[in-house]
């Protein structure tokens, strides 16, 4: 189990421990006040801190690398970090809050400027702080079938759902990630920063259903799927996967399933 199952997840993996979504929870480790700060500073620090960090990571790669990278990764860890959780385990989140709102997601906004509402505000209800900050003040309160149908079809359309903290442990919304999302770049793009981590899962392809089609190969981001020329069949390089499961969506064959990360010797201490 990755080490915030280990910390927070009471003997189950950490986002299925419903405590972390709790009011209880938030009031431990911040406050309405902070979270209002944090907030109103997000958009700000995407446009302004994350272009600084990509310009000094390429103009001194190793020094970003030993010096920076993990500091920041320490800093995100504790106070906003998110996590790849397929759908069936996103449904069951959904299932288990208290209160689910959409709201626009400053990450588009950010990169693309982009009005897109790819977010959902969870746990206990905090529309009180989302009202009086300007990036998530116009929101929409949504019933619980609401919020698990609109991701069950997003993952059709092929967006990585993520949970993130809003001060670890607490557990404060579900996103929808796809190559525009700033997490995505600032992860995976740019490498300034773990920020995402890997879900608990690994994509597997059953080599008698594929048909090599590498339609899967298409809809993944994290250039996890690869093609075997030798056998034409599509496989997975478990290095480079998330675990996300959204090239099962796309697989006309149901060749691909998700297996446990921690039952894979090679990639279960990868995160």
């Amino acid at each position: 189990m990755c080490e915030f199952c280990t910390e927070h997840g009471e003997g189950k993996k950490w986002y299925e421990n419903i405590s972390n979504y709790t009011e209880e929870v938030f009031y431990q480790v911040s406050s309405k006040k902070e979270l209002t700060k944090f907030l109103n500073r997000l958009y700000q620090s995407m446009v302004e801190s994350v272009p600084k960090a990509d310009r000094f990571k390429r103009n001194f790669p190793k020094i970003y690398d030993f010096l920076i990278h993990p500091a920041v990764t320490k800093y995100l860890k504790k106070h906003h970090f998110g996590q790849v959780v397929p759908v069936e385990d996103t449904l069951n989140i959904l299932e288990n809050v208290e209160s689910v709102v959409r709201l626009p997601c400053v990450c588009r906004k950010a990169v693309a400027g982009k009005e897109k509402r790819y977010c959902l505000g969870i746990g206990f209800d905090l529309t009180d702080i989302f009202k009086d900050t300007p990036d998530f003040s116009d929101f929409e309160r949504i019933s619980k079938d609401e919020a698990k149908r609109f991701v069950s079809s997003l993952d059709s359309e092929g967006q990585t759902h993520t949970i993130w903290t809003l001060k670890t442990p607490y557990i404060g919304s579900v996103c929808n990630c796809d190559r525009e999302c700033m997490a995505y770049r600032f992860q995976v793009k740019m490498d300034i920063g773990t920020a995402m981590w890997r879900g608990e899962y690994i994509a597997e392809v059953d080599s008698d259903s594929c048909t090599g089609c590498q339609i899967c190969m298409e809809r993944c981001y994290f250039d996890a799927i690869e093609f075997d020329r030798s056998n034409r069949k599509c496989c997975i390089n478990m290095m480079n996967c998330y675990g996300c499961g959204i090239c099962r969506a796309v697989c006309k064959n149901d060749a691909i399933t998700l297996r446990d990360r921690n039952t894979i010797p090679e990639v279960m201490k990868v995160w």
